[in-house]
Parts: structure tokens; C-alpha cells; sequence
């Protein structure tokens, strides 16, 4: 069942002008897809900084902490580290899954 959107009204004129009124859905629906790409393209960027400045996978990095493995594990700096790393590494997760689920609707 389809959900409804409010958009402002001017908005609404200037998607409609630009695209037309029968392609503005398809639009819609290619703009926040383009969006969570981009922001998966970003949490990307962001992990990689981290095994680059570790020299691991958080996998790895999250097994060597468990073990008492990494060094000054609990200075700021590693901690924050570690903390920002896990959750970046679920938020990618979490949106991949996401854009799965929205492009196999989309195929449909």
C-alpha cells in the first residue's frame, strides 16, 4: 500500500516543470536512491580511513581489541576509534540492505 508524501507546494511546481508530471514518481524514487548511495559511497570513505590508519578490516580490528591486541586500547583516540568504526560498519550494513530491498522493489 502506498504511503503519501506532503511536499510544499513550490517544490512540487518545480519537480513538476522540470520533469513532468508523469515521470516525477520515477524521479523521486531515483533522487533517494541516489541519496543512499552517496551516503553509503561516504560510510565507505570513512571505514576506509580507519583500516588505512589501523592497517585491518574492523573484523580484525574488533578481534585484536577483544584480544587485549591493540595498542593503548583504551586511550581516547582508540576507543573513539573503535566506537565510530563499529557504527559506521553497521550503518553500511544496515543501508545495504536497504537499497537491496528498495531496488528489488523497484525491478517489480
Amino acid at each position: 500500500m502506498p504511503h503519501v508524501l506532503e511536499i510544499d507546494k513550490d517544490i512540487y511546481t518545480a519537480l513538476v516543470e522540470s520533469f513532468g508530471e508523469e515521470a516525477l514518481k520515477d524521479k523521486i524514487d531515483d533522487i533517494l536512491l541516489s541519496a543512499l548511495e552517496s551516503r553509503l559511497e561516504q560510510y565507505s570513505r570513512e571505514i576506509l580511513k580507519f583500516e588505512e590508519k589501523y592497517g585491518m578490516s574492523f573484523k580484525e580490528f574488533s578481534e585484536k581489541w577483544d584480544k587485549g591486541e591493540i595498542k593503548d586500547k583504551y586511550s581516547y583516540e582508540v576507543e573513539s576509534d573503535f566506537i565510530d568504526w563499529e557504527m559506521l560498519e553497521m550503518e553500511k550494513k544496515d543501508l545495504i540492505s536497504v537499497l537491496s530491498r528498495l531496488k528489488g522493489i523497484r525491478k517489480k
